[in-house]
């Protein structure tokens, strides 16, 4: 018994919400399940008010939950073919997918860079992050439960509409997967990947891939030694300073034994419809002896630790940074080809220096 039932059966149940006696029911004889259930299953407030029978009588009708004490509740079948059957209270309760946990550890297993979102006009559809595999080069991934097979189809529709570059999309298992949605993908250039091949459990519960990472997304290799540092980001025309979104990564990070800190060394740049992943090196702020990090990239670093500004409570003391600030700024408007400053005096009342884009660091999602 192994892991394909639980994808099944979250391919069979898209919202991924039922009463802990399904759960068990349909999973039943799997040996992760505890540890699925204490790591990914999270109880709601709701109880059911009918379940999937558990007889072999054919119908395949739900019972109804009908509850004469807290002790004494049951499982009735609507059309009398079989006799009631004893529930216990726990068995009503409803408990769901805790996605956000899922999605991110899918993420770790397949090293990609977690980012949640849901997608518009797809139905238990989200972008679960991007695979990056070289600065420049960002390739998002979706993942999406149906049931249906011409759900899958409207999925692959919509997203291939309304990504213009290559993606990977990620289903439960190739069960309901057409040749109509295969060749909407080839035609792409993007890539299908399924949990059932791509992913086990481990002995502890965690999950792994099955494959090395590079081979799961082997056609979105790029050659890497070909690649040189950008000059210059490409900002669309009208771009003001406020409409720049950065966030560091959480990968890869160095150590900067001068300011006993570590710090991450790649940006994800957004400006409008541009959306790029962008190294120190690259955006002009590291040292070309050895790659490091510049102070002012450390400084940049600083801003997103705070969402934007620095005050006297950061770990860069404002009377050091007057120097690495304007280095910063400079650095700042040749990437981005920007008049104006990016980063605004010392606010004598707030007292603190603000960001006039918008930054944050890796460890939060939203702007």
């Amino acid at each position: 018994m192994t892991e394909c039932l639980l994808w099944q059966y979250m391919e069979d149940l898209p919202g991924q919400s039922a009463p802990l006696v399904e759960w068990h029911q349909h999973l039943d004889g799997w040996p992760g399940f505890h540890s699925f259930q204490s790591r990914y299953l999270k109880l709601t407030r709701n109880h059911a008010t009918a379940v999937d029978c558990a007889t072999q009588c054919g119908l395949g009708c739900p019972r109804k939950v009908v509850t004469h004490a807290p002790n004494d509740i049951v499982a009735v079948c609507p059309e009398r073919e079989e006799k009631p059957y004893p529930l216990k209270r726990q068995d009503t309760l409803i408990y769901s997918v805790n996605r956000p946990a899922l999605h991110k550890d899918i993420c770790s297993a397949l090293g990609i860079d977690h980012r949640e979102s849901k997608v518009d006009g797809c139905r238990h559809t989200w972008c679960i992050g991007d695979y990056i595999p070289a600065a420049g080069y960002v390739f998002p991934v979706f993942i999406s439960f149906q049931k249906e097979s011409d759900e899958i189809v409207e999925v692959v529709r919509t997203l291939c509409l309304n990504q213009s570059n290559s993606f990977a999309l990620i289903i439960s298992t190739r069960r309901s997967f057409t040749p109509e949605a295969e060749n909407m993908l080839n035609r792409h250039g993007s890539l299908l990947l399924t949990l059932g091949e791509e992913l086990l459990f481990s002995n502890k519960g965690k999950l792994q891939a099955v494959r090395q990472v590079s081979d799961v997304f082997a056609i979105f290799q790029v050659d890497t030694p070909s690649l040189t540092p950008t000059k210059k980001f490409a900002t669309p025309r009208g771009t003001k300073w406020s409409d720049i979104q950065i966030r560091f990564l959480e990968s890869p990070t160095v150590y900067m034994k001068k300011q006993n800190i570590y710090v991450s060394t790649s940006i994800r740049v957004t400006v409008g419809n541009v959306d790029r992943v962008i190294s120190c090196e690259e955006a002009g702020m590291a040292r070309k002896d050895n790659k490091m990090p510049k102070d002012q990239w450390i400084l940049l670093y600083g801003f997103a630790k705070q969402k934007g500004r620095l005050d006297w409570s950061s770990d860069h003391p404002p009377e050091q940074v007057v120097k690495q600030k304007q280095g910063l700024s400079k650095s700042l408007k040749r990437f981005f080809d920007l008049d104006g400053s990016p980063i605004d005096d010392w606010d004598k009342e707030e007292q603190c220096y603000r960001c006039r884009f918008r930054i944050l660091p890796e460890s939060d999602e939203n702007y």
